[in-house]
């Protein structure tokens, strides 16, 4: 959570006025971190009305090391979340790895060993952990797993090993489902789609850019939707995604206009830098958009199926060569 969409996450949860705990591998990113979004809270209080700016008081980051891939570093976060917190109401296993986009056959065994390592096994002395303390605690608690390439059994070409993690992820979903019915740990999924990080961009070709451009979001945008749901989740076995049905309509329909808009045609990345693009944040985050709108009523499922009918028109016309030649 020292970066990407981890990071991104964090600061979301800061400026509805959470407590947070944040972890990395390295002590450093872990403190830089932390300064970083104190900043941005001193920010967000700056513009921020009265009723807000009471939120936002509330808000407090705190952070430690930790490899998610070693069982005796997870208990330690875990211990540093409850001393810190008290009580711990959202899990969030973001930690994730792909090393890039090749073969298998041109992974190496440290590779194949750090994906599987982080991606699956991180994922689950996390979840474990969590549980561990959420099922004894009055109110329970919510641990969320993040959804990738593959989690539905799809090939994932060249990141193989990425996929099969993700893939087995969705099998650990479903078990712990039938596991905790009775329980009150909440076990959901999260879906940010495709995000502009260093895990998505390492290795990435130009025809991969080209594609990036209609489809993906910088992490704060991605935040920003998800953190909400994920804030007032009931129950368990809840999807939280990204890229609804009248998200991916909107992809489609105005994918003319979004051609070069985080990359030109050389594959030169033309999108802001972190820092410039969350200079604003805490006040332009509160604007009212047309896909925020759009997904207030997905709730209702005719509205869903019309949208998501209307998706597969689309494609069904493009690809027979229809009215919408050239899409």
């Amino acid at each position: 959570s020292t970066r990407g969409l981890g990071k991104a996450l964090a600061r979301e949860f800061l400026l509805s006025g959470d407590r947070v705990v944040i972890a990395s591998r390295s002590p450093e990113s872990v403190l830089q971190t932390i300064n970083e979004l104190e900043e941005n809270i001193q920010e967000g209080l700056s513009v921020a009305k009265k009723k807000q700016r009471e939120i936002l008081l509330h808000a407090k980051v705190v952070g430690t090391s930790c490899d998610v891939c070693k069982p005796e570093d997870v208990k330690k976060l875990v211990n540093f979340a409850k001393d810190e917190l008290g009580s711990i109401d959202i899990w969030i296993n973001n930690a994730g790895t792909n090393k890039g986009f090749r073969p298998l056959v041109n992974f190496s065994d440290e590779d194949i060993s750090q994906i599987v390592s982080t991606n699956l096994v991180g994922s689950l002395l996390c979840t474990r952990e969590a549980m561990n303390v959420m099922q004894h605690q009055q109110k329970g608690g919510h641990v969320f797993n993040m959804d990738g390439a593959g989690s539905g059994g799809s090939s994932t070409p060249l990141t193989a090993v990425y996929g099969s993690t993700k893939c087995g992820l969705r099998q650990f979903q479903a078990s712990l489902l039938k596991e905790s019915r009775r329980s009150k740990v909440g076990v959901h999924t999260a879906s940010p789609g495709m995000v502009l990080t260093d895990l998505l961009l390492s290795g990435s070709s130009l025809r991969n850019k080209q594609m990036f451009n209609l489809i993906c979001e910088l992490p704060e945008t991605v935040a920003r939707t998800l953190v909400p749901r994920m804030r007032v989740v009931k129950g368990s076995g809840k999807a939280i995604n990204y890229l609804t049905p009248p998200r991916i309509l909107l992809a489609l329909v105005t994918a003319w206009v979004r051609r070069g808009r985080w990359f030109d045609e050389e594959g030169r990345a033309v999108y802001a830098a972190e820092a410039d693009r969350i200079r604003n944040w805490a006040e332009s985050r509160a604007r009212f958009s047309f896909t925020d709108a759009m997904e207030m009523y997905t709730e209702n499922t005719w509205v869903s199926v019309f949208s998501l009918s209307v998706v597969c028109a689309f494609i069904i016309l493009s690809s027979s060569g229809g009215p919408l030649p050239g899409t």
